[in-house]
């Protein structure tokens, strides 16, 4: 009878330790590095406006005044025609008695159409109408891809951070970012703990 009553206790035990257990994967090391504060914000796109529409003289862009270029044109302009993405449109403002022309870049067949996206409120910059555009993109990889868990509350796994410019990054290569801090890689090690809201990313330094 004793012997049973020792089975069963070491069969609820070892249900109960199994039961306290937490599986880890790449997927729960993944989401908790995310959800990080400081490396969310390190994984956050990099992006830059590019003019749709002004209101000047596309001529003027060219213009030694840097205030009354910018207002005309964009640089960009010149960098996305040059590679056959852009075409620039000398376009009549009916509204203005002087019908001064105004200039209106227009995307060709070439241009990749889904990375600009066309920004809602245009009243902070000096242009009439002008797009967002993805530059480069970071992300998150284990170097582990077939983590294990311990089935501990807390566990370590090594991650590397990279950014890389996008194709239209590229295209939009201005001599402030050919600085290589500005395209990262970096590998650290984080320590993992689970809590009732699931796996987070307690803490991180730099893998040595």
């Amino acid at each position: 009878m004793r012997v049973r009553r020792s089975r069963y206790l070491i069969l609820v035990i070892t249900l109960a330790i199994t039961a306290c257990r937490h599986s880890f994967t790449r997927e729960d090391a993944l989401a908790a590095i995310d959800h990080h504060e400081t490396l969310h914000r390190l994984l956050m796109p990099d992006s830059e406006r590019v003019a749709h529409e002004t209101v000047a003289d596309c001529r003027a862009m060219y213009s030694d005044d840097p205030r009354l270029a910018e207002t005309a044109g964009d640089s960009a302009w010149i960098l996305l025609s040059t590679a056959g993405w852009m075409d620039l449109a000398d376009v009549d403002a009916p509204s203005d008695p002087r019908q001064k022309k105004h200039c209106r870049a227009v995307l060709t067949s070439k241009a990749d159409k889904g990375a600009f996206h066309e920004a809602p409120d245009a009243s902070k910059s000096p242009w009439t109408s002008y797009w967002m555009v993805e530059t480069a993109h970071a992300k998150a990889e284990l170097f582990d891809t077939s983590l294990e868990s311990s089935g501990n509350d807390s566990e370590v796994a090594d991650f590397e951070i990279t950014q890389e410019r996008t194709p239209l990054g590229e295209l939009l290569h201005r001599p402030h970012w050919s600085d290589a801090a500005h395209l990262y890689s970096t590998t650290l090690t984080g320590h993992f703990r689970h809590s009732d809201d699931g796996w987070r990313l307690e803490s991180f330094d730099e893998k040595k």
